[in-house]
């Protein structure tokens, strides 16, 4: 996984793209579902989904 400062902001950018959609794709945020779950994206939730994110997806890329 690559940890320096470029790869992760474009990481972060391509999440709030799709958290956010766009004029022509909903985001995920506007489900309905992740609204109970977060109502606006403070910086700790974001920290909290890549985290797991992190604890998910990394262990299937180590095989």
């Amino acid at each position: 996984m690559l940890t320096d400062e470029a790869s992760l902001q474009k990481a972060r950018s391509k999440f709030m793209q799709a958290y956010e959609g766009n004029m022509m794709v909903r985001g995920e945020g506007e489900d309905v579902w992740y609204q109970r779950l977060w109502r606006t994206l403070e910086p700790e939730y974001f920290e909290a989904i890549t985290e797991e994110a992190q604890r998910y997806l990394l262990p299937l890329f180590k095989i």
